[in-house]
């Protein structure tokens, strides 16, 4: 009923080519404010039908927020993107705040309301932060995309890094809020080498999970039979982020001047996501007792339909190079058969009179935009 009613009043009441963008952001608003919602129940001990009451109304009004606050009723797509990317990681890195300065009590009776509010007002920041930025920063879509990619995939490497190999808890959460101002840094540079499109990230962050989803099934082999409890080793954490980092490396070589559209990284995605189905599907059919075929093989048929929905768009957008951002081609060419009369009339007219020169017109043109 929640997504039913928010949706319900994400329906665009004026025409603009951006509603669909102001839709997303109504219901990402609205998903958001249901939990804070939640945290309000945590933090005041709330309970009975007050619990259930107050995420719907703070759903709610988080959703009707945008409509009050925004005149135009429009948004960027970099708004949104950094907007949902800082209600998402300011979860994390409001519980890594208390961590760090508390440890362990951050999350004991006395503190853990604190941490839990510490959460939700990161989120509400980080999220307005995310929301002025794409607004007032002009940042090509691109690079919008790899400060979202890598401000979660770097945190991630930090808490795995923490888990597998710290025991204090501060260290630990340290690590996740270096990491995670270390990924923007890191996105900027690797955006000033190459200026990746939104489709080339992606369809890197298909690879990344591609190669994430391998990861972790090779964790969970290393440690347990089929039909037996799984007992991981600390260190081996580290391997599933391992993986969306060898993935996110891979793709950027492998996409490097490719030059997707947002509608063909989608469709990597769909080529991945089937192809893994497939796989899994193979593995199902062999009936064996072994954990490797149920990852290796969505992972092989998945990478098999990526690499071939990659290559297939590297190839057309290579053959369309010389077609410019607008869709005209920057390579214009005329053909003035015209001029064939003209330097005709030129020519029965006799030679030029002393100091005057006889120009002939061409009967083509060319010209490149750079």
């Amino acid at each position: 009923m929640i997504v039913i009613a928010l949706w319900l009043l994400a329906q665009p009441v004026f025409a603009q080519q951006d509603e669909t963008l102001f839709r997303k952001h109504i219901i990402s608003s609205g998903w958001h404010g249901l939990y804070y919602g939640i945290a309000l129940n945590i933090i005041f001990e709330i309970d009975g039908a007050a619990a259930a009451g107050i995420p719907i109304i703070s759903a709610g009004t988080a959703a009707v927020i945008p409509l009050l606050t925004n005149s135009s009723r429009s948004i960027s797509n970099n708004s949104l993107v950094l907007t949902n990317h800082g209600k998402y990681l300011g979860w994390v890195h409001g519980f890594a705040l208390p961590s760090l300065i508390l440890g362990e009590d951050a999350w004991n009776e006395k503190n853990y309301k604190i941490t839990v509010a510490s959460g939700a007002l990161s989120s509400i920041a980080l999220g307005r932060l995310g929301y002025v930025l794409g607004r007032d920063k002009d940042w090509e879509e691109g690079q919008t995309a790899l400060f979202s990619h890598y401000g979660w995939v770097m945190p991630f490497a930090g808490l795995s890094l923490g888990l597998a190999f710290v025991d204090d808890l501060r260290l630990g959460a340290g690590l996740v809020l270096l990491s995670g101002a270390g990924g923007y840094f890191l996105a900027n540079k690797i955006f000033e080498l190459n200026p990746y499109t939104r489709g080339d990230v992606r369809s890197t962050q298909v690879l990344s999970t591609l190669n994430g989803g391998l990861a972790f099934g090779l964790m969970i082999d290393k440690n347990t039979q089929f039909d037996e409890e799984w007992d991981p080793k600390r260190s081996d954490l580290i391997i599933p982020a391992l993986g969306m980092l060898a993935g996110t490396a891979i793709g950027h070589l492998w996409l490097k001047d490719a030059r997707l559209t947002t509608q063909q990284a989608n469709i990597t995605a769909y080529a991945a996501g089937g192809g893994a189905i497939i796989g899994l599907g193979v593995a199902l059919l062999s009936g064996g007792d072994k954990l490797w075929p149920y990852y290796t093989f969505p992972y092989a048929f998945g990478m098999g339909a990526y690499a071939f929905a990659v290559e297939r768009f590297k190839k057309e957008n290579s053959t369309l190079g010389f077609l410019h951002k607008e869709g005209q081609s920057n390579l214009n060419i005329a053909f003035m058969p015209q001029n064939l009369l003209i330097n005709q009339k030129l020519a029965e007219n006799g030679l030029p009179s002393p100091g005057r020169t006889m120009r002939l017109q061409p009967l083509f043109s060319a010209s490149y935009k750079f």
